[in-house]
């Protein structure tokens, strides 16, 4: 029944169709969730960061096999917290992150080791499910550490402001580990850089590259470079509020090479033919 059923999302994969991410449906944060957040360093919502949980980085993201249009709609919060021109605010900015854990010990769930950190780069020309930002680097182990530390003290006041029913919490943006904290427009989450976009060039106009930082390589599937960021998807928004995830596409043979492969057959079985007649 496993095989057959990832046979089956590789079709549909192959096909283009879309999957929905029911995970998003996630209330309280639990380890490896993404936490989405929005903050205003001015005017309408400035003093509230919105955060969205978006369900667990590994089996929702990290492992999609296909775009997801509908990850999560949030137009009504985001016009209640911040005004009904949210999707062109200059002052308004979204990024994602998530860890596994913040522990050095314990065993890898999913592929993922202990601080396996998700977080996001604002691509610098919008092209969703292209990778079109630079990687992370964090390749000293005592920064990948203070990462991992402070996305999980964020997800812990995530919880004390959630809602039961929305996934979503309105945090006070000057009240303990939150988005305004975590973010000053240069450093987030003691990131040397920022994993933020903003709202200036419109909704269709940022979108955020989602990387995978390995702390260690015992355990990890997929594997990878130790402190090296890898890609894993794009996240987009539209002007209604409508968060979705894009991923590299699978090719589609081109009719080029099919011809080719057909014409390939044509002369194997001449060859065939000819070497019987003889």
């Amino acid at each position: 029944m496993l095989i057959q059923t990832k046979h089956l999302l590789t079709m549909l994969a192959v096909a283009g169709m879309t999957l929905f991410a029911s995970q998003a449906s996630a209330t309280t944060y639990v380890a490896g969730d993404l936490l989405l957040g929005f903050r205003a360093t001015g005017g309408t919502g400035s003093a509230t960061n919105l955060i969205v949980n978006l369900g667990q980085a590994d089996t929702v993201y990290r492992d999609a096999l296909a775009n997801i249009t509908n990850v999560v709609d949030i137009g009504t919060l985001l016009t209640s917290t911040y005004g009904a021109g949210w999707d062109t605010r200059s002052d308004l900015f979204w990024g994602v992150v998530g860890v596994r854990t913040a522990s050095n010990i314990g065993s890898a769930v999913d592929g993922d080791p202990v601080r396996t950190n998700y977080v996001t780069a604002a691509q610098t020309t919008v092209n969703p499910g292209t990778q079109s930002s630079t990687a992370w680097e964090i390749t000293n182990g005592t920064a990948r550490a203070g990462v991992s530390s402070a996305i999980e003290s964020f997800a812990g006041n995530y919880n004390a402001f959630s809602a039961a029913v929305t996934n979503t919490a309105l945090l006070p943006a000057a009240t303990g580990s939150t988005w305004t904290s975590n973010n000053d427009g240069a450093n987030s989450f003691t990131i040397a850089g920022t994993i933020e976009g903003n709202f200036g060039n419109g909704a269709s106009g940022t979108a955020l590259d989602l990387y995978r930082i390995l702390d260690r390589t015992s355990g990890a599937n997929p594997t990878g470079t130790v402190g090296i960021g890898s890609y894993e998807g794009t996240f987009t928004i539209s002007n209604a509020g409508v968060v979705g995830f894009a991923v590299t596409a699978v090719p589609e043979p081109s009719r080029a090479l099919l011809a080719g492969l057909g014409l390939a057959g044509i002369a194997f079985r001449r060859r065939r033919t000819v070497k019987k007649t003889a």
